[in-house]
């Protein structure tokens, strides 16, 4: 497979702009074992465009561009292309539709040159760009798949990574792979924890694919035991994050309704998310008796009898608090399993001892009482989330080590 990268703007070559997208998509294929064999910046000309595109043409299976799609005049890569591809540009409403209302959000008036940037080659396929208004496209023709995607490294590299990587399905070009779902960390966070914590070997390539709540982590190889090797000291060293089961919720559902087990939660920071999440699964009455949202400490020591001098003592964000709020409900409700949480949501709250994202889940079952302490990431809303996410995780980890399994 022969790929080629061009970086269109007259910012790059004179020196303005350092070009740094070129390298981030060379690192990003040679995860895949994929070197491109040909690497131009061209300036904002389209007959200068237009004449390396039909070079490219020839010797290149993949052409990946960034750079020019915006909504000036010299944002003429979708010209270009068209011609090299002998291709009409023609209007696209629902882009248009989609810049107006981008716009709209970012208190920006819509001119002319904004709906040059709905004109994109006939048939060519569409892909959205959440972090800007330029639409990337791919155009398919001449035995030649065309790239393109906006110069703006945060709208071009996201685009990459969730998009294009899985259209052009790279992963066939490698004989052997493994994929761990991660949460709790953000995308650059986890690559630099992986790569600190576990030797990866030159012959196996790591992907990232940010999808929704969770991150899919890629081990490839042409090496089947390297890969294996790889993964599972990944697995070693990452353990807390790793989500087996991305609908864990009905997997506890499905585990406790039939070995006839009850649970009940405690919850502080989260404010009924825990409960929420729960009683959305149907049927979830006949496992879940109920929770507690104990946000205050005069509930947590009104409801779960946790004496005012402990809470003191230890902080209402605490290992001993977290574990009683877990031990308490499951006894004050006569549950198998009690699942609690407390924890610090932001943005205001947070102290150097105990910062914004410090959050302990707890859960108590028949023979014993398991807490978590974690340093999550992200805004208030994602925080919440998260939190149950991993008391979640804690729950169904501590029913399968009491010997209660998902039938498969």
């Amino acid at each position: 497979m022969n790929i080629e990268i061009i970086s269109i703007g007259d910012e790059i070559l004179d020196g303005s702009v350092q070009e740094k997208n070129a390298n981030f998509l060379s690192k990003e294929l040679k995860k895949f074992n994929i070197t491109p064999h040909h690497i131009s910046i061209v300036g904002d000309h389209k007959n200068n465009i237009k004449e390396l595109l039909l070079k490219a043409k020839k010797r290149s299976d993949i052409i990946i561009i960034s750079g020019g799609l915006g909504p000036t005049r010299d944002d003429i890569t979708r010209d270009a292309v068209a011609e090299a591809f002998d291709l009409e540009l023609e209007f696209n409403e629902k882009i248009k539709k989609e810049i107006d209302k981008r716009l709209k959000e970012y208190h920006v008036k819509v001119t002319d040159n904004n709906n040059h940037q709905a004109m994109i080659p006939k048939k060519a396929q569409v892909i959205d760009n959440p972090n800007g208004t330029a639409p990337g496209f791919i155009v398919n023709k001449d035995n030649t798949k065309c790239i393109c995607m906006p110069g703006v490294p945060k709208e071009m590299k996201p685009m990459f990574l969730n998009d294009v990587l899985n259209y052009l399905n790279l992963d066939s070009q490698l004989k052997y792979q493994k994929k761990l779902f991660f949460k709790g960390l953000g995308e650059a966070q986890l690559e630099d924890k992986i790569f600190n914590l576990v030797e990866i070997p030159n012959e196996v390539y790591l992907s990232f694919v940010v999808k929704g709540d969770h991150i899919l982590v890629k081990i490839n190889g042409d090496d089947k035991l390297l890969v294996e090797k790889t993964t599972e000291k990944i697995k070693e060293n990452l353990n807390l994050y790793i989500f087996d089961d991305l609908n864990i919720v009905k997997s506890i559902y499905n585990i406790m309704s039939d070995k006839n087990l009850s649970l009940a939660t405690a919850e502080s920071c989260t404010g009924g998310l825990l409960g929420n999440r729960i009683t959305n699964q149907s049927g979830s009455s006949s496992f879940y008796k109920g929770g507690v949202i104990t946000y205050s400490n005069n509930l947590k020591a009104n409801l779960l009898n946790i004496k005012p001098d402990l809470i003191k003592k230890h902080g209402a964000v605490s290992l001993k608090i977290a574990q009683l709020m877990a031990t308490n409900i499951k006894r004050k409700t006569n549950s198998n399993y009690g699942l609690a949480i407390t924890g610090i949501a932001g943005p205001t709250g947070g102290t150097e001892e105990k910062p914004v994202g410090l959050v302990y889940v707890s859960v108590s079952g028949k023979n014993r009482t398991i807490i978590k302490k974690l340093y999550l990431k992200g805004k208030r809303k994602q925080i919440k989330y998260l939190s149950t996410e991993f008391a979640l995780k804690l729950l169904k980890n501590l029913l399968e080590t009491e010997g209660y399994n998902e039938k498969v």
